[in-house]
């Protein structure tokens, strides 16, 4: 008998960007589902966002746990005041950080819509559109250019963390791991 024993400090953000960073390089190559994966990149890299001051708040901020049900705005506020960060929401990373958490919201919320198409165009068109269903607000957001600056930023954002921390601090936030040894075991 081997006895093994493996240990991890779990960072989610990690994860979930991971996930948000191979459903954008799925929807650029345009896999079977690729619109699908559109959705999934930004809504992973939105996750990844709230995952994110979870990881950081924990290490960084005495009693992180106080502001769990704060908004993931207010977190990244908080962060940014910890490491001396001025976010400008009107600029990027910052602003498209603000649109992926509305759009956080709104999956995590969603609402029915009543969808109408009107338009006129030419009829040798139309067998084109026959089966394209009328795009929801929703859905109308999940393009490839919204996914690309979801992760892109998402990442920047994470990489401006980083850079005010060393790696020895904290190494569960610079990259996923783990480790292990192992032990003869004996059993009677």
């Amino acid at each position: 008998m081997i006895r093994v024993i493996k240990e991890r400090d779990f960072q989610p953000q990690h994860l979930l960007i991971r996930i948000a960073e191979c459903a954008l390089d799925d929807a650029e190559k345009k896999i079977p589902g690729w619109v699908n994966q559109q959705f999934i990149a930004i809504t992973f890299s939105a996750l990844a966002i709230e995952a994110m001051t979870n990881s950081f708040g924990k290490k960084l901020i005495p009693r992180w746990n106080d502001f769990e049900t704060s908004s993931p705005i207010a977190k990244l506020r908080i962060i940014c005041a910890e490491l001396k960060i001025e976010p400008d929401w009107a600029r990027e990373p910052w602003e498209t950080i603000l649109w992926l958490v509305k759009f956080r919201n709104k999956i995590a919320h969603a609402q029915p819509e009543s969808v109408v198409f009107d338009k006129e165009f030419p009829i040798d068109q139309y067998p084109k559109t026959f089966y394209d269903a009328p795009p929801s607000k929703l859905e109308i957001q999940a393009t490839i250019e919204n996914a690309r600056k979801a992760v892109k930023n998402t990442n920047e954002i994470r990489w401006a963390f980083l850079s005010k921390l060393q790696p020895r601090q904290h190494p569960g936030l610079f990259g996923d791991g783990f480790s292990g040894r192992t032990a003869n075991s004996l059993k009677k």
